[in-house]
C-alpha cells in the first residue's frame, strides 16, 4: 500500500469520524445489554420502579442544583459575578456532550457558554472551570482514597478471607490506594511543575501542549485569587465532597431495590471508580468502559453473585443518567444555541 493510499484512509476516516463513533458507541450498549441478557434488564428496571426512578430524579437533579450553585461560587471567589442560570444550563450542555462525544468537549462548551452569556474575557471563564475541574478531580480521588483506606481497616464480613489470583483482598485495597496517591501526585506535579508537563506533552501534540498550558496556567492564577477570599473556597471544597456522596449515592437506590443489600461503602466506591475511568474516556461517555470497572470491583467482593448481574446494575445506572441528560442537557444546548465546531475553536 502506497503513502497516497494511506492518505485517503486517514482522511476517508476524518470525515466520518463522528459517525463511526456514534455506530461504535450503540454497538457498545446493544452488545452490553444483549450481555446481562435484554429480558433481565428490563425486569430489573420494572423492579426498581416509580419510586426508584423518582428518587433517582430527585437526587440527580438535587446534586444538578449544588453544582450549579458550587461554580456560581467558584467565580464569587474569581471576583467574577455570572448567573445561577448559566451556572445551571452550561453544566447541562456540558453533562450531555461529555456523555455522547470522547473526550472532554462538554467542559470546553462550559467555558464558550459563560463567556458568552456573561460577557467574560477568555482568560477568566476558563480560569472558572479550570478551578472547577481540577478540585473536582482532586476530591473524586481523595474520597475514593479515604473509602479504600476504610475498607482495607475495617473487616466487612468475610472480605478479608476471599482471595483472587492467590492474593488477599487487602492487597488490591492497599495497591487500590498507593495508585490514587501516585495519581493526585502526578496531578500536583502537572500543577505546579507546567513547563516540565509541557515540554513531554508537546513531544506528543503541540495543540495538546497549548491546552495544558492555558487550562494550568489559568488555574495557578485563580487560586492566587482565592487567597483573598478562603471562605468561598472552604466552602466550595464542602460543597464538592456533598455532591459526589449525593451523585454515588444513587447506585446505592439501585441496587436496593433490586434487591441487591450489599455494603454501600463498597457500593459508592464502585461508582466513584467508573467516574474516574470517565477522565480520560475512549468512548463516548466512558461507554462500555465505566460500567465493567464498577461491576469487576463489586465482583471482587461478591464473588457468589452472577457478574452479568452486577454489571445489569451499573448499565441502568448509566442509562438513567443518560436519559436525564438527553432532557436537560438537550434543552440547555437548544437553549444557548451551541456550535461545537466554534467552541472547540475559541479555545485550541
Amino acid at each position: 500500500m502506497t503513502e497516497k493510499d494511506d492518505n485517503k484512509i486517514l482522511e476517508w476516516f476524518k470525515k466520518r469520524k463522528r459517525l463511526l463513533i456514534g455506530i461504535g458507541t450503540i454497538a457498545i450498549i446493544l452488545l452490553m445489554v444483549f450481555l446481562v441478557d435484554f429480558s433481565n434488564l428490563i425486569q430489573k428496571i420494572i423492579t426498581i420502579g416509580f419510586w426508584g426512578f423518582f428518587l433517582f430524579i430527585l437526587s440527580y437533579t438535587i446534586a444538578f442544583i449544588l453544582r450549579a450553585y458550587k461554580l456560581k461560587l467558584i467565580f464569587k471567589g474569581l471576583d467574577q459575578k455570572i448567573s445561577y442560570s448559566t451556572s445551571f444550563f452550561s453544566i447541562g450542555a456540558s453533562f450531555l456532550i461529555n456523555d455522547t462525544t470522547p473526550g472532554k468537549l462538554g467542559d470546553v462548551v462550559k467555558i464558550f457558554i459563560v463567556k458568552d452569556q456573561e460577557n467574560l474575557e477568555l482568560s477568566d471563564a476558563l480560569a472558572g472551570i479550570a478551578v472547577e475541574r481540577i478540585l473536582d478531580l482532586l476530591l473524586l480521588l481523595i474520597i475514593s482514597c479515604i473509602a479504600l483506606i476504610y475498607l482495607y481497616l475495617e473487616n466487612f464480613n468475610n472480605f478479608s478471607e476471599i482471595k483472587t489470583l492467590g492474593l488477599n483482598i487487602q492487597f488490591y485495597l492497599a495497591i487500590g490506594v498507593i495508585f490514587i496517591i501516585v495519581i493526585i501526585s502526578v496531578l500536583l506535579l502537572v500543577i505546579y511543575k507546567t513547563d516540565l508537563v509541557m515540554k513531554i506533552s508537546a513531544k506528543i501534540s503541540l495543540k495538546l501542549s497549548e491546552y495544558i498550558h492555558k487550562f494550568i496556567v489559568n488555574f495557578k492564577e485563580a487560586l492566587k485569587k482565592f487567597k483573598d477570599n478562603k471562605k468561598e473556597l472552604i466552602f466550595v471544597v464542602l460543597l464538592g465532597f456533598l455532591i459526589w456522596f449525593i451523585d454515588a449515592f444513587i447506585i446505592v437506590i439501585i441496587f436496593y431495590l433490586s434487591g441487591y443489600e450489599l455494603n454501600m461503602v463498597l457500593l459508592i466506591l464502585a461508582i466513584l471508580l467508573s467516574f474516574l475511568s470517565k477522565i480520560f474516556p475512549i468512548s463516548p461517555g466512558g461507554w462500555g468502559i465505566s460500567e465493567n470497572v464498577g461491576a469487576i470491583f463489586i465482583f471482587f467482593f461478591y464473588p457468589e453473585i452472577q457478574f452479568t448481574q452486577i454489571l445489569s446494575m451499573f448499565i441502568i445506572d448509566h442509562l438513567f443518567r443518560s436519559a436525564y441528560l438527553i432532557f436537560f442537557g438537550g434543552y440547555s444546548i437548544f437553549h444557548y444555541n451551541i456550535n461545537l465546531r466554534k467552541s472547540k475553536e475559541l479555545i485550541l
